[in-house]
């Protein structure tokens, strides 16, 4: 899978402690409209998360697309697009002496046309998440504004630049 881009802080040392995270997250079109995840804050994201030690990547966005949006993927739709890596100070309170280094798989799919329930995470209610659709231009547009209101804060930049990434690969198709 080729790498799409890297956000990289050099705010760390080298010497310091790895907290290495693989997560996959989901491109879904329903017509005009990308599926994305919405918090109380206003930001729109992809839906995806971390991936559990023993998944695959499509097992990985199968479970995570189902649990926070409700829809299922049809397997044989999936395709890669490509990765964003971070690297970063951890700035969880309790762990700032380590780095954190995520890569983040993103990939084309579809989804069934039924949605079931969803099954947040605690900290995923706490953070207001819900299913929302938007025109691709329009979920740049809310990403940007973030970025000038909430701050340029690691995942408002992977976010952000993410859609960015699939406009400009759209228009190229």
């Amino acid at each position: 899978m080729e790498r799409l881009l890297l956000l990289d802080a050099k705010d760390y040392d080298d010497d310091m402690d790895v907290w290495a995270r693989i997560a996959v997250r989901g491109i879904v079109f329903i017509g005009d409209k990308l599926l994305l995840l919405n918090d109380n804050k206003g930001e729109v994201s992809l839906p995806g998360g971390g991936q559990d030690e023993v998944e695959s990547d499509a097992d990985t966005l199968i479970r995570e697309i189902r649990e926070e949006t409700g829809y299922s993927v049809i397997p044989d739709t999936i395709r890669p697009f490509g990765y964003i890596e971070e690297k970063r100070r951890d700035f969880k309170s309790y762990h700032d002496d380590r780095i954190f280094h995520q890569i983040s798989r993103l990939y084309f799919c579809e989804v069934s046309a039924e949605c079931g329930e969803t099954q947040l995470s605690k900290q995923e209610k706490i953070y207001g998440m819900r299913t929302t659709m938007y025109a691709l231009d329009e979920a740049i547009a809310k990403n940007r504004a973030m970025l000038d209101t909430v701050g340029n804060l690691a995942w408002n930049q992977r976010e952000y630049r993410s859609l960015l990434l699939i406009k400009e690969y759209i228009e190229k198709v």
